[in-house]
C-alpha cells in the first residue's frame, strides 16, 4: 500500500515537472538583462575617465564619432549585465559602510534626488572640468588622518581578486583611472579598494602621484585637447586599427565607424604608462 502511494506521488511529481520549460524560463530571465540595450543615439559632450582608460576609449576616432553623436550598440551578453549590476549593488553596500564608518565625506546624493525628490547621503561625488573636457563620479573621499584621499572602488571575482593581491598591486587601467581623478581634483593622495565578490574580502592599494604617473596623466590631458579640438575642428581622425582588431569588436559605434569616411587627420592612441616618457 505504502509502495503504491510513493509511486502515485512520484508520478504526479514527475508530470509536473514536464508543465515547466527549465530553458525557456532562463532564457526569458537573460532577456530581460538585454532587453534595454537596444542599439539608440548617444552623443557624448564629455571624455569619462572609466571609459578612456579601456578598450577604444584610447581611440581618438572612437571619441570623435561619440562627440559628433551616433547610434551606440552593445554586444554585453546576459551575464555581463548581470555581473555590472551585481558590482553596482556591491558599490553601494561598501559605501553605505564607509558612510556608517565615518571614514568617507557625506554628499547629497543627485541621482536619487532626481529620481525621488527625497535626499539621502552618498559617498558619491562629481569629478569635473572644462579643459579638457571631464566628467564622472569618484567613489568616496576618505578623510585619513585630517587629509583628504580620492577612494575608487573596484569589485572583481575570486580569480582576479587573488591575481592582484598576491601581485601587491592593481590594475594599470584602475590607476590610470583614480589619477584622472586626482589631476581634476587636485588631490596628492588615493586609494583602490578592491573586493572580492565570492567572500567580500578587501585589499587597499593606496596611490600616491609619481614621476611615471604625473608624465602619464599630463600626457593623457594633452591628448584629449587635441582630440577634442579635431572633433571641433571636424576633422575626423583616421582609423589606428584594423576592423577585426580586438579592441574594435567591443566598441560601441563600430558600425558608424566602419561607415564614416576614411578620416583626414592622424592621431596617435592613448600611450600607455610605459609608453609614455
Amino acid at each position: 500500500m505504502t509502495k503504491n502511494l510513493i509511486k502515485q506521488m512520484m508520478k504526479k511529481v514527475d508530470e509536473k515537472s514536464h508543465i515547466l520549460d527549465s530553458d525557456a524560463l532562463i532564457e526569458k530571465i537573460n532577456s530581460g538583462y538585454i532587453a534595454k540595450q537596444e542599439p539608440k543615439f548617444t552623443k557624448k559632450k564629455t571624455f569619462a575617465p572609466s571609459g578612456l582608460v579601456y578598450g577604444h576609449g584610447e581611440c581618438p576616432r572612437y571619441w570623435y564619432l561619440a562627440f559628433e553623436g551616433n547610434i551606440f550598440e552593445s554586444d554585453n551578453e546576459p551575464y555581463d549585465v548581470a555581473n555590472m549590476t551585481a558590482g553596482t549593488m556591491s558599490h553601494d553596500r561598501i559605501q553605505q559602510a564607509m558612510l556608517d564608518s565615518g571614514v568617507a565625506k557625506k554628499f547629497l546624493d543627485e541621482k536619487y534626488f532626481e529620481e525621488t525628490g527625497k535626499e539621502r547621503d552618498t559617498t558619491e561625488f562629481k569629478v569635473a572640468q572644462s579643459d579638457p573636457p571631464i566628467f564622472g563620479w569618484g567613489d568616496a573621499m576618505l578623510e585619513i588622518e585630517n587629509e583628504e584621499v580620492v577612494g575608487e572602488i573596484k569589485t572583481m571575482k575570486s580569480e582576479s581578486f587573488e591575481y592582484f593581491k598576491n601581485k601587491g598591486e592593481p590594475a594599470d587601467y584602475h590607476v590610470k583611472q583614480l589619477i584622472i581623478y586626482m589631476k581634476v581634483l587636485g588631490k596628492a593622495k588615493g586609494v583602490l579598494i578592491y573586493e572580492n565578490k565570492n567572500n567580500h574580502d578587501l585589499v587597499v592599494f593606496p596611490i600616491e602621484v609619481t614621476e611615471q604617473y604625473k608624465n602619464w596623466v599630463n600626457t593623457a590631458f594633452d591628448w584629449m585637447r587635441v582630440v577634442y579640438k579635431s572633433w571641433k575642428d571636424k576633422n575626423l581622425p583616421q582609423k589606428n586599427y584594423r576592423s577585426n582588431a580586438k579592441i574594435c569588436k567591443g566598441c560601441p559605434v563600430k558600425t558608424a565607424c566602419a561607415l564614416a569616411e576614411p578620416g583626414v587627420v592622424k592621431i596617435d592612441s592613448l600611450k600607455g604608462f610605459d609608453e609614455t616618457v
